[in-house]
């Protein structure tokens, strides 16, 4: 059995998530979807067809009702630290290095409020 290399905990989600490879040139980019099967505070695992080559830059956005009712919109960079082309869910590894929207929240109480 593998070890666990993580250093935050992870939790099961089926948040659906969009995304694109950041370019130069924005009206080259291409936007898809993908659902998030597994979230923490680092990074995720992003389902998806459309896989991004090992390193890429990808933006994120995900949206959800917090507590009192409101659509929230957040943006997430991350990097594809790994991907998964030959085994079933097919997807990437990637970590979170900056968000944008999360206002005086912080992303862990997003991130409760994303998988309610």
């Amino acid at each position: 059995m593998l070890k666990e290399k993580r250093k935050l905990k992870r939790i099961a989600s089926n948040v659906r998530v969009g995304f694109c490879k950041q370019q130069v040139d924005k009206d080259t980019e291409s936007y898809f979807q993908g659902i998030a099967k597994d979230c923490g505070l680092s990074g995720m695992f992003l389902t998806t067809e459309h896989l991004m080559p090992k390193g890429s830059v990808v933006s994120l956005d995900f949206q959800f009702t917090d507590k009192h009712g409101d659509s929230v919109a957040i943006q997430a960079q991350a990097v594809v630290r790994w991907t998964q082309r030959f085994r079933n869910p097919k997807g990437m590894g990637l970590e979170f290095f900056e968000f944008n929207g999360l206002g005086d929240r912080n992303f862990e109480e997003c991130l409760q409020q994303l998988l309610e």
